[in-house]
């Protein structure tokens, strides 16, 4: 299974990404690819409320920029690797941010220029 998306004019790496809520709402996302981001999925809030997430817990993060951000984790679900994956989301930001912790065990390609193309395979298929 390859996961396919492509690099944005501020050079992010961008793959679209259905998620799913308990009543089984989903929405498509453009989530960003951040390989400093160790969890699975950071979603706005206002994503969280429309999917009917349910709220796990709280905390606070320190942030790239150096700030400090209250944020809620919900439990959710996404179609990943060709199946629907729970995942622990953490609401905070307005950017949907797709973590390490989900690209666990899969390679990332991504050519690093305007509309360049961005590939997640599953490792250990034999597809290079």
């Amino acid at each position: 299974m390859i996961d396919r998306g492509e690099v944005n004019e501020r050079l992010e790496a961008i793959v679209p990404l259905r998620v799913r809520g308990p009543a089984g709402d989903e929405l498509e996302l453009a989530a960003v690819i951040d390989t400093g981001y160790t969890g699975s999925l950071t979603l706005p809030a206002v994503v969280a409320a429309s999917l009917g997430l349910a709220r796990r817990s709280g905390g606070r993060a320190l942030l790239a920029d150096g700030s400090v951000r209250r944020f809620d984790t919900f439990a959710a679900e996404v179609f990943w690797g060709g199946s629907w994956v729970g995942v622990v989301a953490s609401a905070v930001g307005a950017e949907t941010l797709l973590g390490m912790s989900l690209l666990k065990g899969r390679g990332l390609w991504v050519e690093a220029v305007p509309a360049g193309a961005v590939e997640i395979r599953q490792l250990g298929t034999g597809i290079a």
